[in-house]
């Protein structure tokens, strides 16, 4: 595992917030600063001020050839003209005074992230979201189902992510005991690596693995979010998301990442009238969103009303799959705490929602051997009695 100590060079004329800058380097142990005459930079902290001009072609020369590995502004910079200047050259850092010791060590651990999937050459596990235009559609049950499905071709190589807030039900749909959430990881998220996700994953009798949510929590802020993805990315074959209906104009990271997107609906109307204007909001934020937008009606009757065909001429969009109604089967699964897939596998909705699964991910990938962050060996798993407020915080531009 590599446990390389990040570099800092200073560019700073407060006195003051040098010296806290110098303080808190010591004190991180993912940091250390480098002499003023040192052949090598690492991560720069800038401050910019009267020779900003001058300044800024130096130091993204510095960035875009790699001798510096990145850049912070620091200070109270009001130009806006230097923060353009500053995203569009590739600066995402920003360390507002008087500085922050969780604001400088979220920044240290982004840098840390961003270095580490660059530098990952290994195959990354593929993302499935699953989520409807509204509840009561069978989301939760088809992620769960799905996710059994995938991981039956080899235990303990899928993952089940539940996101739904306020609250998650996948625990319900599995019988399943746990007892830490994704809620521990987002107060905790510093110190995030594979030892750490494995020590919250609560696993099911099936080997299904899963990280449950909260009980009435906040969804996590869009960082922290990547950091879990990505590391449960880099450590399952097969990652699925329960996730809610998506604000309008707000396109969530599970949806953005995800490799495909399982939308949800049922063959109402109304139903499919949400559908058109979620597909078209996700549409507008993601051009390549509807090239991973997989449309999959659920409880399709026998003799309804609107057959599948119609309800894909109304939304414009091609239905993916269908599942159908399976009313009695579906709710004593339920009932049992077991899959349907499980329980009862040549039930017809389990015999869709396999063929689902082999469609998404037609072979078995096979096992890798370990899975870790590079920097993830500098942080320990805090106890229950951890400081709550040391989390993820800080800015990015």
């Amino acid at each position: 595992m590599n446990t390389r100590i990040i570099p800092i060079s200073l560019a700073i004329s407060d006195k003051k917030q040098r010296e806290r800058l110098v303080e808190m380097i010591a004190a991180n142990p993912m940091a250390r600063l480098v002499d003023d005459d040192a052949e090598e930079m690492g991560v720069l902290i800038y401050e910019p001020g009267e020779s900003v001009d001058e300044d800024m072609p130096h130091i993204i020369h510095a960035l875009e050839s790699g001798q510096a590995e990145d850049v912070y502004l620091a200070g109270n910079v009001s130009d806006p003209e230097v923060l353009i200047r500053a995203m569009r050259s590739g600066i995402r850092e920003y360390l507002k005074f008087p500085l922050e010791e969780n604001d400088f060590r979220a920044s240290l651990l982004r840098t840390a992230m961003r270095s580490s999937l660059e530098s990952d050459e290994g195959e990354k596990g593929k993302l499935f979201t699953v989520l409807g235009c509204k509840s009561g559609q069978g989301t939760t049950s088809l992620a769960v189902n799905l996710a059994c499905a995938l991981n039956a071709r080899q235990p303990g190589r899928t993952v089940l992510l539940d996101l739904r807030t306020p609250m998650g039900e996948v625990p319900y749909f599995l019988d399943l005991k746990h007892e830490y959430t994704w809620g521990d990881l987002v107060a905790d998220i510093t110190r995030l690596d594979a030892t750490y996700l494995q020590s919250v994953i609560a696993e099911h009798e099936s080997g299904l693995h899963v990280l449950p949510g909260p009980a009435h929590a906040e969804r996590p802020d869009n960082h922290t979010l990547l950091m879990i993805l990505e590391q449960l990315r880099s450590s399952y074959d097969y990652v699925v998301v329960d996730t809610s209906t998506p604000v309008e104009d707000d396109l969530p990271k599970e949806i953005e990442l995800a490799d495909s997107m399982l939308v949800t609906l049922q063959l109402s109307l109304p139903c499919l009238a949400r559908v058109s204007r979620l597909a078209d909001s996700i549409g507008s934020q993601d051009p390549d969103a509807n090239r991973r937008m997989r449309l999959v009606a659920n409880r399709v009757a026998r003799n309804g009303s609107i057959g599948v065909p119609e309800a894909a001429e109304v939304l414009n969009r091609a239905i993916t799959w269908s599942v159908p109604d399976d009313g009695e089967t579906v709710l004593s699964a339920i009932n049992q705490g077991t899959p349907l897939v499980l329980a009862f596998p040549k039930s017809p909705s389990a015999k869709a929602v396999q063929a689902i699964a082999n469609e998404l991910a037609p072979r078995p990938r096979k096992a890798r051997k370990g899975f870790s962050l590079p920097f993830g060996s500098l942080f320990r798993k805090k106890g229950k009695g951890s400081d709550a407020n040391d989390s993820l915080a800080g800015a990015t531009l």
